[in-house]
């Protein structure tokens, strides 16, 4: 069958392309890189920065614990209403308990059609269900997928996307609302090559929700119950937990000065008061989390860079239409460089409250006048009225998102003279050049920024045709790392990806294997494992790997798929089967597992239900190109 590699990256081009071939070949021998179970010279892991970083703010501390808004709003009831009104403080919530902003009739495109197939939304009381069905090409129906959504994601500013949550593993539907045109379609960047779900990952979540546990090495599963101690981004994600501030304030112990017991972000130096908001609001083009951190060891008042490299492309190949890009159009700025760094997201916003649509124009007037009051305005006063004397209407316009459908953008560039530049696309250049995001007072020591690069690059050689040339480079930088750090998982599953990928089948195992040493309950490096050591004809380490992936996660269906087209690769149709059966008891619209039946069917005897069966898989596969070379691999299969 064609590369798991080759097609996870289909959304990026064809599958042709993408097909391993034409990267730096480069052949390694055991002794290149250590083995991560005998380091005994391996560096530690960086010291905990909670216990370690200098600041008077005791709430950055390990064991201190996170409370909850209701703890802060019998203190702060007015600012806790207001918060609770703006789009942060509405970022996520169970289903039924969101504040309704969705329509299900027919003018709100319910049903609509996407990719060939129909999907329906159904509200009965609290219980929203999310149903998706297709037909052959004969018009008969198939059994169609539904599902039970748990979670609304979203404010609704934008709109909103929907989670459902099976045996403490995460998904996300196919189906979104969409505010601005109020209607319902795919949710942003679902291709329906998996299903109709995908996988909701820790990073996901630590953006739209105020703290999960996840489950160490997991894709998306998490300790339950789910949220701890709320839904919605709340007080704790810029002031960090709260539990020292609300024992001195329940005891009647009030500073005199300056409160050290929780963060104000005012009282941080203005790199660490940025790095508030950049934990969520700088997305970048990857973002790498730092040797032996942790996301949720981050506190408001330590400094960010120590736990996330974000890397940016080159300015010349930006694409300032996406959405999560404000700080990469802000920087452009002459505002921003004329401050001298000092011009931040709070200067123009209030994290407590989002003014009233009425009041916007005079309020951000009054934040551009707090700094141009002497120039004030040149344009006339009836042009001036027009827009509502509005300063962001012409210099901040809003245009569509460049990767977000029905959504809009504010541009932050603050463009000098209105309509000028009128947001050109990216100019697409050979390679990836990704370059860390403006590095600060706190950023790494040139290895580990050799490290995130050569990972951040890593995970686009092998499927992207123009970075080809960055395979070499990704390597020798990954080697020098795990010279260094061998227990260092990611560092060598990126490593085993980008071996694979430049034909070296013996060293991307090699690599896989010493991945699954490192971390042994990780999804990602088994995952890895079992792709590497089967396209290399190693299928013993490949079952092993895929045994534990259905063990560790049974409720994901490609480690079902993974294990299934081991069986293949090993002749055990009815094994292979029965995966396939399983896949489709759970996701019955997935392409992938009614081809791998199709196979099985053929060998075990049926070669006519085969036919019937892999040609209502390819009506279902939603890519021409993925949909050609998936259909080549079944009549090899059962030429």
């Amino acid at each position: 069958m064609p590369s798991s590699r080759s097609v996870s990256r289909v959304a990026a081009g064809a599958v042709a392309a993408a097909v391993v071939g034409g990267l730096v070949y480069v052949r390694f021998r055991s002794a290149d890189v250590p083995d991560p179970t005998a380091g005994t010279a391996a560096e530690p892991d960086p010291p905990d920065l909670r216990e370690t970083f200098p600041t008077p703010f005791h709430n950055v501390r390990p064991g201190v614990r996170y409370v909850g808004d209701a703890a802060c709003a019998s203190c702060h009831p007015d600012i806790a209403e207001t918060f609770h009104a703006h789009p942060m403080g509405q970022s996520a919530e169970l289903v039924g308990r969101v504040v309704p902003i969705e329509r299900y009739d027919v003018a709100a495109k319910n049903p609509f059609t996407a990719m060939g197939f129909e999907f329906r939304v159904e509200k009965a009381g609290d219980r929203v269900t999310h149903r998706m069905s297709a037909l052959t090409a004969g018009g008969n129906s198939l059994p169609g997928y539904s599902v039970g959504v748990d979670v609304a994601i979203g404010s609704g500013t934008r709109g909103r996307t929907y989670l459902s949550i099976r045996d403490g593993a995460v998904w996300q539907s196919p189906v979104s609302w969409f505010t601005k045109d109020a209607r319902w379609d795919l949710s942003p960047s679902h291709e329906l090559l998996t299903g109709g779900r995908r996988a909701i990952t820790p990073g996901c979540l630590f953006c739209h929700t105020e703290r999960v546990d996840p489950v160490p090495g997991a894709e998306n599963r998490f300790r339950e119950p789910l949220f701890p101690v709320q839904v919605s981004i709340g007080c704790e994600r810029c002031h960090g937990p709260g539990e020292l501030h609300v024992a001195d304030r329940t005891a009647g112990r009030s500073p005199a000065g300056v409160d050290y017991s929780i963060v104000n972000p005012k009282h941080l130096p203005a790199d660490l008061q940025t790095d508030v908001c950049r934990q969520c609001h700088l997305q970048g083009a990857e973002r790498v989390v730092r040797r032996g951190r942790d996301l949720r060891d981050y506190r408001p008042g330590l400094p960010w860079d120590q736990f996330v490299t974000t890397f940016v492309r080159h300015p010349e190949e930006s694409d300032y239409r996406k959405s999560v890009g404000q700080f990469e159009q802000m920087e452009t700025s002459r505002c921003f460089t004329g401050s001298g760094g000092r011009l931040g997201c709070t200067s123009c916003h209030d994290p407590h409250a989002k003014p009233a649509p009425e009041a916007a124009d005079g309020f951000y007037r009054d934040r551009c006048l707090s700094c141009h009051e002497s120039r004030g305005c040149s344009a006339p006063m009836p042009e001036r009225q027009a827009r509502h004397d509005s300063c962001v209407a012409c210099h901040m316009p809003k245009a569509d998102s460049s990767n977000i459908a029905h959504a809009a953008i504010t541009d932050h560039r603050v463009r000098r003279r209105p309509g000028a530049d009128d947001r050109t696309p990216a100019r697409q250049t050979a390679g990836a050049p990704f370059v860390p995001y403006r590095p600060g007072p706190h950023a790494p020591e040139e290895a580990e920024r050799d490290r995130d690069w050569a990972i951040a690059v890593g995970r686009v050689v092998g499927g992207n045709p123009a970075a080809r040339s960055l395979g070499r480079p990704v390597v020798e930088r990954l080697t020098a790392a795990l010279a260094r750090w061998p227990r260092d998982a990611e560092a060598w599953e990126v490593l085993a990806s980008v071996r694979g990928a430049a034909g070296d089948g013996p060293g991307a195992v090699e690599a896989a294997r010493s991945a699954v040493a490192a971390a042994p309950e990780s999804e990602s490096a088994l995952s890895r494992l079992a792709l590497e050591a089967t396209q290399a004809g190693d299928l013993d380490a490949a079952l092993r790997a895929a045994d534990r992936l259905v063990e560790l996660n049974p409720t994901a269906v490609n480690h079902r798929l993974t294990r299934a087209n081991v069986y293949i690769r090993r002749r055990d149709w009815a094994n292979a089967e029965a995966d396939a059966k399983a896949v489709l008891a759970i996701q019955p619209l997935y392409w992938k597992a009614r081809l791998f039946q199709a196979v099985c069917r053929h060998h075990r005897g049926d070669p006519a239900g085969a036919k019937a069966e892999a040609a209502v898989a390819a009506g279902l596969i939603p890519s021409e190109s993925v949909r050609a070379a998936y259909l080549r691999w079944f009549r090899e299969q059962t030429w």
